[in-house]
């Protein structure tokens, strides 16, 4: 049985080269879905998985003699990265300050940004993990400041269309959706939209901020809610370390989830997509010389 996805409805074909096995039983170790067991101190193909092998890599990408690999399920042998020669892995201090020193930029130098920028943060982000895999997540990339506003003001635009479900007549309704909800929708999304329309007839882009660079992720039907969240903080560390500077944008999916079926059409956005982000990016046009200190709402420690 396998798992379906968008991508694929096979499982994944394990080979195993025996001239190269040492019989450690690391791939073994590693694959929580019982595909490969140990039998006569040697790792086979396992007849009761718990799924079917997912694709997952771990097997080939632990094995230190290379005799494992993973076909099917949109992997190949070639897509194993050597890891022997990456000596340049970043420290903790390096990692916490590259964090801790980023900001949400939304002032931009009026420059582009180059296509080999664009790659490298698609090639970190695309390393981000899944729910399952193969990844679910559909990347638009909307690249130049004019196409990037022209994005926006078709966002809104369709805003625009909907405004009524947040009129004062309609408000009311949102409490039946919930305490929370309707506080949020009442203090935050309503004069949200009022603001947005009121600076679109001025032809003022608040909603991207005339960015030179837009990447929206989205999930699948099938995949985990959370899974466009993940690359699209992966790309934003990945802008920082290049000198750019990024935002996530969390207004726009929740409202056009649901409708926008020409705007999805002229963007390539995915018409089912229960989850998703837009991230802009630019050459920071300040420079900030203090981070900011946050907090959770609760960090519980449970006893042991």
């Amino acid at each position: 049985m396998a798992i379906i996805t968008s991508r694929t409805d096979e499982n994944g074909r394990i080979s195993i080269a025996y001239d190269r096995c040492n019989s450690c039983g690391l791939c073994v170790k590693v694959c929580k879905d019982f595909s490969l067991i140990m039998d006569d101190h040697l790792p086979v193909v396992g007849t009761q998985p718990l799924f079917g092998c997912m694709a997952c890599g771990q097997c080939m990408a632990v094995c230190p003699t290379g005799a494992i690999t993973v076909s099917g399920r949109e992997m190949s042998p070639a897509d194993k990265i050597d890891l022997t020669d990456m000596k340049d892995k970043p420290s903790y201090s390096q990692l916490k300050n590259l964090m801790v020193g980023r900001r949400s930029i939304r002032d931009f130098k009026d420059r582009e940004i180059d296509d080999d920028l664009i790659d490298k943060i698609i090639e970190v982000a695309v390393s981000a993990p899944m729910g399952l895999p193969p990844s679910d997540v559909h990347l638009v990339v909307i690249k130049g400041k004019g196409k990037v506003r022209e994005f926006s003001f078709d966002v809104l635009n369709y805003f625009d269309k909907i405004r009524y479900l947040f009129s004062p007549p309609m408000i009311g309704l949102w409490r039946l959706t919930g305490k929370e909800s309707y506080k949020l929708i009442k203090s935050f999304a309503q004069p949200l939209l009022k603001f947005f329309a009121e600076s679109k007839n001025k032809q003022e882009n608040y909603l991207l901020y005339d960015a030179p660079l837009a990447m929206y992720f989205t999930s699948s039907p099938y995949s985990d809610p959370a899974d466009p969240y993940i690359p699209a903080t992966y790309a934003m560390l990945a802008a920082e370390s290049l000198g750019l500077g990024s935002c996530m944008i969390g207004s726009i999916h929740p409202m056009i989830r649901y409708g926008a079926k020409d705007l999805k059409k002229k963007w390539n956005l995915p018409l089912k997509a229960p989850s998703g982000i837009v991230v802009i990016f630019g050459f920071p046009k300040y420079k900030y010389t203090s981070g900011i200190r946050r907090t959770f709402a609760e960090v519980a420690f449970i006893p042991n």
